[in-house]
């Protein structure tokens, strides 16, 4: 065997795999085939599925010398997908990593690498997993700080799910972005620390790349339901390969608020075949001109629907919440429902309906 087969074989040996499968991985990485042509692409940033796939344990320098190295260390079966990990308790977590592209980005700095894997865009949310490794011990209180954001928005909340796995902290990051003329979006991550029971690790990490947007089939609403002074008023929704997304704004009278403090309005949904989803939003903006603070935009996403359903049903339902003394008390206002044809593309108000339940579990996670 080669130096340089040598080197490769002693940096992963303490990963196990079968030796037959590890043989035919670093001989396939020496193996040198025909070159093709590739398309040059302008982007302002790093394309997502252009960049090189870089993992610790194994110098640049050797990597350099074996190019299709790279592509083969995505074999080795090290935790497998962090979508995958991830959808043991996520529903519908799996069609992303179908649809996803490979980022394959990953910076070293003081001991710590952290490598991003996968990112997928469906013109509301741009959602991307990343992994870290590190010469020093990560345990269950190990996390970043420093939220990604994206050059097209400003203000946005980002929702972001870590755990351990195999001494590997994996997680996911998911930005709203609701436009429909965004054919790709660029994220920009500079994680600030990494955090683990012996203290604080600061490093120069820093990420870009471009993310392009799934082909999704919107449809629009202008359908409003009232109730007790709330207003939901549905604009958009849309199917793309990986999720349900729906955009909808809670109008709030203002009388209300003089007793209240905060409305949030929420979805369920449930399909035509009986199952029910939980339609998490990703947080409520404020715009210009609203009547009351609590006049906010949302938009929520749904996964995991079953591919045989053709009719499906939002149930729109609100929390007021509101101090009575010292004490917080809140109510639940239940509206209309949202029914949607998917076959036809029509949409119509249901009126006074019963309100699906969902499983306890579910619900529970859901809160």
């Amino acid at each position: 065997m080669k130096d340089k087969e040598i080197l490769i074989k002693k940096a992963i040996e303490q990963i196990e795999v079968p030796e037959d499968q590890l043989d035919l991985i670093i001989s396939n990485a020496f193996f040198d085939p025909a070159r093709t042509k590739a398309r040059k692409r302008r982007k302002w940033l790093i394309p997502a599925i252009a960049a090189s796939i870089l993992f610790t344990g194994i110098s640049v320098a050797t990597l350099t010398a074996s190019p299709a190295l790279a592509n083969y260390m995505t074999e080795l079966p090290i935790i497998g997908s962090v979508f995958s990990i991830f959808s043991e308790k996520e529903e519908g977590l799996l069609q992303y990593e179908r649809f996803s592209e490979k980022v394959g980005l990953s910076k070293t700095s003081n001991g710590v690498t952290i490598s991003i894997d996968q990112a997928v865009y469906d013109g509301t949310n741009v959602t991307f997993t990343y992994t870290v490794m590190g010469d020093v011990e990560l345990d269950d209180s190990t996390h970043i700080t420093g939220f990604p954001t994206l050059l097209e928005a400003e203000d946005v909340s980002t929702s972001m799910e870590w755990e351990m796995k195999q001494d590997i902290l994996v997680g996911i990051n998911s930005i709203p972005h609701l436009n429909e003329e965004a054919a790709q979006v660029n994220v920009l991550w500079e994680p600030a620390s990494l955090y683990t029971k012996e203290g604080e690790i600061e490093g120069d990490w820093k990420f870009e790349f471009a993310v392009d947007q799934l082909k999704k089939d919107p449809i629009v609403l202008d359908e409003k339901v009232l109730g007790s002074g709330v207003t939901v008023h549905f604009t958009e929704v849309t199917f793309t390969d990986i999720a349900v997304n729906i955009a909808y704004q809670q109008l709030v009278d203002p009388s209300l608020l003089k007793e209240s403090g905060a409305v949030e309005a929420e979805l369920i949904a449930q399909d035509n075949l009986g199952n029910v989803y939980k339609v998490p939003h990703n947080g409520g903006t404020a715009y210009g001109g609203a009547n009351t603070q609590e006049d906010l935009f949302w938009t929520a996403t749904m996964r995991g629907s079953n591919p045989e359903a053709t009719v499906l049903t939002f149930y729109p339902f609100a929390h007021v919440s509101h101090m009575n003394g010292e004490t917080p008390e809140s109510y639940r206002i239940e509206f209309d429902a949202l029914e949607i044809n998917m076959l036809e593309g029509t949409h119509k108000i249901i009126n006074n309906p019963i309100f699906p339940v969902l499983k306890e579990n579910e619900e529970n996670e859901s809160n």
